[in-house]
């Protein structure tokens, strides 16, 4: 696959952000701070999404690092092509993952199309994002790699059997829980196999208690039948005793319900004679009564309400009255007249509505201070910032000229050095010796040999002695003016830069001066180029322009609604401003209509209710007159105690009538009762007194009462330990159920344990059918960078190997070491090996992208150059996005 472009709506720091990848190798160089790492999560967020977690306390994850800080809308797509289909990706990022969205679009057609679904990215490289992020994607000082279920089933060629593997872990730690649920040896919280030998020890010790316990059910029940035999034999008793008390009770009750109604007679007619005398005026009827309390309770209601009104009226004291001397105005009016209120408030709503909102007038008030000086124009912003543009690139001239120069200084101080150090050239020492050699021979000749020949001899030496003077000198002139040509040529060339220069620095600062007299007419923030200063001004003028333009709509909407609003209010004032006077309101110079509606309206509900309460306490007051004079006419007429209130007197005028009717009829039944009784007995028979026999009765109860509690108390005891005796006599089984179940959990535990066996050699043997593919690759890309024309480092490309959990080891000197023992820039060039030869074994057809964000920042130069000629290679085959922050590690 290889990505095509991207488009980054907002994501982190990036805003209205497009790229467009090409195949092969793409390098992203960016200074520190433009957000490389983030481009690069957004890639992997576009087929991974954002991990999610309620919990973040202890962790800032990707999503919250991410998410704009402005609240803007988090997302962006990306287009890729896979399988000769091109497709595009569309995905939004929200606080939680259920804010998220997601669509996926033919790049060709534009038809939202299904062939991969959310999980585009499990989907499309077969691994999860925790293997994405330890196979093709290396981020920044996280080059090394470790092995994940998800890795291990797609290195395995097992993608149908991919959730297996996923849960390999959980499943041995399930198998290996299991195990200790039966084995642990806890005493709070024991394992099944040790509970349960825990269990049968008990039930052993309790089973040897079941003899004692039979004992002594056997002596409880003897016990019991004896107790029972006495209490059979005292209820017997008490039964005999009964039939006396009730032959003897009865003679005594009827000779003593005789003499109790005598004396009782004697009572009532004694009490009879007492209310004749109260009741001297006559007795009053029922109906009479009822009316005398009926009344009564009238009045107790009026004189209850003529006190409560009085007592509002003295709380609400002076009523306001002046407003209504004349009228009171009725609800129609009100209600016509908070309906014109009403729309008075919406009119003035209107009209303030109209005008800027407190925010906007702020601004434009800031932005007119702004402007005070100069209201730029379009083609002057434009001038200025084609001025600042020059600016800068006057700067980098300037900058590159400075370098230019300081490098022909260089050289020239270095021509110069080494024209002094070889003043002396080769052919001058050569002919300086021949020179030499040619005077020596004509001394030698001229002394030593023939006239003749020695003459010849001399002369010829003579001659070479000039010729090789006269190429002396010529030799000597012709190095002196190369000396000079060069010392003059790289003169020229240094005054011509520094002109250059000059001319640059004359123009940046007509430029500089030109643009700093334009924006001193501005209140400016301190901004690092002057461009950004530009642009604040480009930007506040374009806000200064629209609240203007807001302004006249506004002022231009308000003049129609300003004329409604002063004929509204004329016509409302003019109605309720004669009430408003009283108060000592003038609405046409305070306003507030209202708030006046409603007070006017509370005043004169007021004033009414206290114009009811008047009429009503009068009322009151003539029904108490009469109702009292009524009463006192009926209650003088009996001698009821003065010192009773009103409805006590009257009460006991009633009470007493319903007792006179009440003993008058006692005393008629006494007669009636009486002279039957002496028609039927002999009233001068004596009746046996049954105290003796009710006091023996009572002592029988209390002697029964207790043994009762005893045999309760004994057939208790006797249940619990029959209780007990079946329980422990279920022991025995209870036992061999738990010798049966201990076998069961040894066999299980046993199994468990060689499940667990089994699966770690499982595994293991799993793993080692991949291993040599990643130690053939690894070995691979070291030879590329650390072989005979690489870095050269020291260490046998043999020597590296991965263990199962991807771990880098190193074999040197006979032991082997953690690839913690190298240095850190050696760590990263090995792990970044073993990435690529991860991503081999992961991908041996579809070649999917690489994504690389700035790994090499440990590396030194070499190395860096040979793993950046590493990745151009790998880049023939796959797509590569590689970011960097430094021109050096490209």
């Amino acid at each position: 696959m290889k990505l095509i472009s991207c488009y980054i709506a907002h994501f982190g720091k990036i805003t209205e952000f497009k790229y467009d990848f090409k195949d092969g190798f793409n390098s992203i160089l960016q200074e520190n701070g433009w957000g490389k790492t983030t481009f690069s999560v957004f890639i992997k967020a576009m087929f991974y999404g954002l991990e999610y977690s309620p919990n973040t306390r202890k962790k800032l994850l990707e999503r919250n690092h991410y998410l704009p800080w402005d609240g803007s809308l988090c997302g962006g797509n990306i287009v890729f092509a896979v399988k000769d289909r091109q497709y595009r990706i569309e995905r939004t990022f929200g606080k939680t993952d259920k804010d998220d969205t997601f669509a996926l679009y033919d790049n060709v057609t534009g038809i939202e199309c299904n062939d991969f679904t959310e999980n585009i990215g499990e989907e499309l490289f077969l691994v999860d994002r925790d293997s994405f992020e330890k196979s093709v994607y290396i981020p920044q000082l996280s080059v090394g790699t470790a092995m994940t279920d998800s890795l291990n089933a797609k290195m395995g060629n097992l993608t149908s059997a991919r959730d297996d593997i996923n849960n390999f872990d959980t499943a041995l730690k399930s198998v290996k829980d299991a195990r200790v649920e039966y084995t642990r040896n806890s005493k709070i919280n024991p394992g099944k196999l040790f509970g349960t030998k825990q269990e049968i020890n008990k039930c052993k010790e309790e089973f040897e208690k079941l003899p004692a316990i039979e004992e002594s059910v056997e002596a409880m029940s003897c016990l019991i039948e004896e107790k029972q035999q006495n209490l059979d034999n005292l209820n017997n008793e008490k039964a005999k005793l009964a039939e006396r008390i009730q032959l003897q009770s009865k003679k005594e009750q009827e000779l003593g319900a005789y003499k109790i109604h005598k004396e009782n007679l004697m009572a009532e007619e004694q009490k009879i004679s007492d209310l004749d005398n109260f009741f001297a005026a006559g007795i009053p009827t029922d109906d009479e009564i009822i009316m005398l309390e009926q009344t009564e309770r009238d009045l107790a209601v009026h004189e209850r309400a003529f006190k409560a009104l009085n007592e509002d009226l003295d709380r609400e004291g002076n009523v306001f009255d002046k407003p209504f001397m004349n009228r009171i105005p009725d609800d129609t009016e009100f209600a016509m007249w908070n309906k014109m209120a009403a729309n008075l408030s919406e009119l003035r709503a209107k009209a303030e509505h109209s005008k800027l909102s407190e925010e906007s007038s702020k601004q434009l008030t800031e932005l007119k201070f702004f402007f005070d000086k100069l209201v730029p124009t379009d083609e002057q912003l434009a001038h200025i910032e084609r001025q600042t543009t020059q600016i800068t690139g006057l700067q980098a001239r300037i900058s590159q000229s400075n370098e230019r120069l300081i490098t022909l200084r260089a050289e020239q101080e270095a021509n110069e050095k080494v024209s002094r150090n070889n003043t002396v050239t080769v052919w001058h020492i050569l002919g300086t010796i021949l020179l030499v050699i040619f005077i020596l021979s004509g001394v030698v000749f001229s002394n030593y040999m023939a006239d003749i020949v020695g003459r010849i001899v001399e002369i010829v030496s003579v001659v070479a002695i000039i010729a090789d003077l006269i190429f002396l000198i010529i030799s000597g002139r012709r190095s002196h003016k190369n000396k000079l040509k060069q010392s003059e040529e790289y003169a020229d060339r240094v005054e011509e830069e520094e002109d250059a220069l000059e001319l640059s620095n004359l123009e940046l600062r007509e430029l500089e001066e030109e643009c700093e007299e334009f924006l001193s007419h501005f209140l400016l923030t301190r901004a690092s180029t002057m461009q950004e200063n530009v642009y604040e001004i480009r930007r506040k003028l374009d806000q200064y322009r629209h609240l203007l333009d807001e302004e006249n709509s506004r002022h231009q909407e308000a003049e129609g609604t300003l004329d409604e609003l002063a004929d509204l209010q004329l016509e409302l004032y003019t109605k309720i401003q004669p009430f408003a006077s009283c108060y000592g309101i003038n609405l046409y110079d305070m306003g507030g209509e209202y708030e006046f509606l409603a007070q006017l309206k509370k005043d004169s509900d007021k004033y009414a209710k206290h114009l009811e309460a008047l009429e009503e306490l009068a009322s009151h007051e003539n029904s108490i007159r009469t109702m009292t004079a009524d009463i006192e006419n009926i209650v003088k007429r009996y001698p009821v105690d003065e010192t009773l209130r009103r409805a006590e007197a009257i009460q006991s005028i009633g009470i007493k009538k319903r007792e006179y009717e009440a003993i008058k009829a006692r005393i008629d039944e006494l007669k009636d009762s009486i002279a039957q009784f002496e028609a039927e007995f002999d009233v001068n028979e004596e009746v046996q007194s049954v105290d003796d026999l009710q006091q023996k009765q009572s002592e029988l109860d209390e002697q029964i009462m207790e043994l009762n509690k005893q045999l309760i108390q004994e057939k208790e005891n006797l249940s619990q330990a029959l209780e007990e005796v079946e329980r422990l006599s279920d022991i025995s089984e209870q036992i061999e159920r738990l010798e049966v179940k201990e076998k069961e959990y040894k066999k299980e535990a046993d199994i468990l344990g060689k499940t667990e066996d089994f699966l770690n050699r499982a595994r293991e043997s799993f793993q080692s059918k991949y291993m040599q593919p990643l130690q053939n690759g690894l070995h691979k890309y070291l030879s590329l960078i650390d072989g005979p024309e690489g870095t050269q480092s020291g260490y046998a490309i043999d020597d590296f190997e991965l263990d199962m959990d991807l771990n880098i080891k190193l074999s040197y000197s006979g032991s082997t070491k953690s690839a913690e023992y190298l240095s850190q820039g050696y760590q990263d060039l090995v792990a970044l090996c073993s990435r690529l030869a991860l991503v081999d074994v992961l991908y041996p057809e579809e070649k999917p992208i690489l994504i690389l964000d700035d790994p090499f920042t440990n590396l030194d130069d070499k190395k860096i150059k040979e793993s950046l000629k590493l990745l151009h290679t790998i880049a023939d085959e796959r797509q590569t996005v590689y970011f960097t922050c430094h021109d050096s590690r490209l």
